[in-house]
């Protein structure tokens, strides 16, 4: 079995075209989702897409996480529940799906949603 010679993360998911692609149907799902949707309620969602993307890319690009007060500040006040963020975690798997991302990445970008979910959920 030959082995990828893609270092990043990033680059094993296609690049800026997938990880736009990615972004782009997930904010469309989350949108039509009634669980969910009314977290968007007059929120900028073009501004939404870029920001996600720019936060995809950077993870994918280093691996770093991501400043976890940024989290925090960005997702104040939206009392995000545990419930709906498995929602969104469902979401983008099917939209990395979507955009035939492989299994294994697609497991790596869960573990990592996983890992930041106590910096975006309401306690």
């Amino acid at each position: 079995m030959l082995r990828s010679t893609k270092s990043t993360l990033y680059e094993k998911m296609g690049g800026d075209e997938t990880i736009r692609a990615a972004v782009h149907d997930f904010c469309n799902r989350m949108l039509l989702d009634d669980r969910v949707n009314h977290h968007f309620i007059g929120i900028n969602v073009d501004s939404l897409r870029k920001n996600m993307t720019t936060f995809f890319m950077s993870w994918a690009l280093n691996g770093k996480p991501f400043d976890q007060f940024s989290l925090r500040k960005a997702h104040a006040g939206l009392n995000i529940t545990s419930e709906e963020y498995n929602i969104a975690v469902k979401h983008m798997v099917e939209s990395l799906r979507t955009c035939n991302v492989d299994l294994e990445d697609i497991a790596r970008v869960e573990a990592y949603l996983r890992f930041i979910k106590p910096h975006i959920i309401h306690k």
